[in-house]
């Protein structure tokens, strides 16, 4: 198992920028450190990036209403999306799809994967604002 190397770094920041870090931090109960660290291990290409436009609708989460973020957060394919893909995931288990078939089962996975994408991201934007989603079942729809 291997060990993070973890260094204390000071930085001189504006007034203003400490004060709305103190205020996140308060509001959150954590500290301005952890507030700060958790900002910049989000921000900083670790992982390969997203899609620009992913990326660009993530950043646009920051400013939304936490009702908003919790529709996200709960977001699922629609039924019958959900229903279709099964059918298409069945079908290519018995037999080799067409490419119709093949281009609609890739569309519908690639909406998959930005929905489970926008849910991820809402969801740790809740968990940041102090709610608590430790019980699963709070991510359910409602």
């Amino acid at each position: 198992m291997s060990q993070v190397m973890t260094i204390p770094v000071t930085i001189d920041l504006p007034g203003t920028l400490v004060q709305q870090l103190e205020h996140t931090a308060q509001q959150q109960h954590r500290s301005v450190s952890e507030i700060v660290r958790e900002f910049l291990l989000q921000k900083w290409p670790l992982l390969p990036r997203l899609p620009e436009d992913v990326e660009a609708e993530l950043a646009a989460f920051t400013s939304l209403s936490d009702e908003v973020l919790w529709l996200l957060a709960r977001g699922t394919l629609s039924q019958p999306e959900q229903e279709e893909l099964s059918v298409l995931n069945h079908s290519a288990q018995q037999r080799t799809l067409r490419k119709s078939e093949q281009a609609r089962q890739q569309g519908l996975v690639d909406a998959y994967e930005r929905m489970m994408i926008r849910r991820a991201h809402a969801a740790l934007l809740l968990k940041g604002r102090g709610y608590n989603l430790s019980d699963p079942s709070v991510l359910r729809k409602a």
